[in-house]
């Protein structure tokens, strides 16, 4: 499972427009008493979820970028690096400096669907992941669960699709798409079928199982006509998606993709940010 570094940063703005502020606020607080927290970024890609999230944070912050891609986690660096105001190379990653705040950020290629807890024995202050779990089966969440709460770690993640995109106007062809893509949403993508949008509720029912303490948030794509090219591959990538169903006839799939490709046009994507908390001992 990857994606492609251009479709990442396509997405970067609206994600992070999207996650709910306040969830963000509760997750920073939960580092406020840690001089240098330790945060381990699980699926971390393109680095957006340090982008997103740093900021909402304390003055000196250690991120470990995790993923099984090695070039999506070398783009990350050179991404992280022209965000940055300063930036040093390190031997495992970068020291960066932005917007007052000194960051160090190691990148670590690791396969997630052999091993859920790639921390080992350094246990994190925050665990946290952006638009992953819904890619994961149920239990793959059923194992990183346990081993979140084996080490009492704090999770904080953000845009899990809970619900099917709503596209505007409407088009005949939409619930035939919207019921092969959801089809194709459940495949196999690395980690055992996907959970899809069933994904962030299983999660948090599981959490809450262990003793944790769970909140969750909205955090919708609310795509207008300034997202006009994210619409377009989007649309593109449910045409693609549908395909691979053979279940909807090639004609029909092009006229809803040459109408959802038209300006004016507008998408709403269901996510939901999520924040779980170990119980006191």
């Amino acid at each position: 499972m990857s994606f492609s570094a251009t479709w990442l940063r396509l997405r970067e703005p609206v994600d992070h427009r999207s996650r709910d502020q306040s969830l963000l606020a509760r997750a920073a607080a939960v580092l406020a008493n840690k001089p240098e927290p330790v945060i381990y970024d699980l699926g971390a890609g393109a680095g957006s979820n340090l982008r997103g999230t740093a900021l909402a944070l304390g003055p000196r912050q250690r991120w470990v970028l995790v993923d099984y891609d090695a070039e999506l986690l070398a783009a990350s660096l050179e991404f992280i690096s022209a965000w940055a105001d300063k930036t040093r190379p390190t031997a495992t990653g970068l020291e960066i400096e932005k917007a007052g705040k000194l960051i160090r950020v190691e990148v670590k290629r690791a396969d997630l669907n052999a091993n859920p807890a790639p921390w080992g024995t350094q246990k994190p202050d925050l665990v946290t992941s952006a638009a992953l779990f819904d890619l994961v089966s149920e239990a793959w969440i059923e194992r990183f669960c346990a081993a979140l709460a084996k080490d009492r770690l704090p999770l904080y993640t953000t845009l899990v699709h809970d619900e099917t995109a709503q596209w505007s106007p409407a088009h005949a062809a939409d619930a035939q798409m919207m019921e092969a893509f959801e089809r194709d949403f459940g495949k196999e993508k690395g980690f055992g079928p996907s959970a899809g949008n069933r994904a962030i509720g299983f999660m948090a029912k599981t959490l809450a199982s262990l003793g944790y303490d769970t909140e969750m948030a909205d955090s919708p794509w609310q795509l207008g006509d300034a997202d006009h090219d994210l619409i377009v591959q989007l649309a593109d990538g449910w045409a693609n998606a549908v395909r691979e169903t053979a279940s909807v006839p090639e004609n029909r799939i092009l006229s809803w993709q040459a109408a959802r490709k038209v300006r004016g046009g507008t998408c709403v994507v269901g996510h939901k940010d999520l924040l779980a908390l170990p119980p006191l001992r």
